[in-house]
């Protein structure tokens, strides 16, 4: 007789971003009480349960290291951003200047540039075509594997936790810049660039992700589980 196997999903979901050292123990605590004829639903709401409290448990119980990752973290995407997003530039006389710009078009730029650059560059006005989201998935994505990378480089005792912390602190950025920048274009820019923009933030995040491991890593656990 073939035996009783939890939700493969909710099984690699809770192995991939499950933080801290005893995630292993939770899922072989998950899958026994499965087995033991606790229903689907009821693993499905422990593992969604298990990974805010574990990641919360992790970086209170490391503050230090969560604020070095993201230092780490948020370093990295800076110069990364200023090595990559130029290549948008090339053949042009428009370039990125930091110097002397306002702290919020800073952080604007070093986000948004993939969507926003190639736009600035036109005198019709603000237009998007299939390829602004192949810019605004592709270059975030290298610049939020380059960082998640680094981050989990230094930091792998803690890797899931410090790479998540860092992945929400991006995604927490681009939400807070839809306020400044809908104040300063209005509405309707923001409708046009919408599409491109939300593509941005999904790429950086997964790119965090990617280069921090957390999509590849596979713990014994979750081997003994199948």
């Amino acid at each position: 007789m073939t035996p009783k196997q939890p939700p493969r999903m909710a099984t690699w979901i809770l192995t991939h971003f499950g933080s801290g050292p005893h995630i292993d123990t939770v899922l072989g605590d998950l899958a026994e009480e499965f087995v033991q004829n606790k229903s689907a639903m009821y693993y499905w709401r422990q593992t969604m349960k298990t990974i805010p409290v574990s990641f919360v448990r992790e970086i209170r119980a490391h503050k230090r290291i969560a604020a070095r990752a993201l230092l780490t973290g948020w370093t990295a995407w800076f110069f990364a951003a200023l090595l990559i997003f130029p290549v948008l530039f090339l053949g042009t006389n428009v370039g990125i200047d930091v110097t002397h710009s306002h702290p919020l078009d800073i952080i604007q730029g070093m986000f948004w540039t993939p969507v926003l650059g190639p736009a600035s560059l036109h005198r019709e006005g603000p237009w998007v075509t299939p390829f602004s989201y192949v810019l605004a998935v592709v270059l975030p994505l290298i610049v939020g594997t380059v960082s998640g990378w680094l981050v989990s480089r230094f930091h792998r005792e803690h890797r899931t936790a410090v790479v998540l912390l860092f992945a929400g602190s991006v995604l927490l950025t681009n939400l807070f810049l839809v306020g400044p920048f809908t104040f300063r274009v209005g509405y309707r820019v923001l409708y046009i660039f919408a599409g491109p923009l939300a593509a941005s933030a999904v790429a950086s995040v997964l790119g965090i992700l990617i280069g921090g491991g957390l999509l590849r890593h596979r713990s014994r656990q979750w081997k003994a589980v199948q």
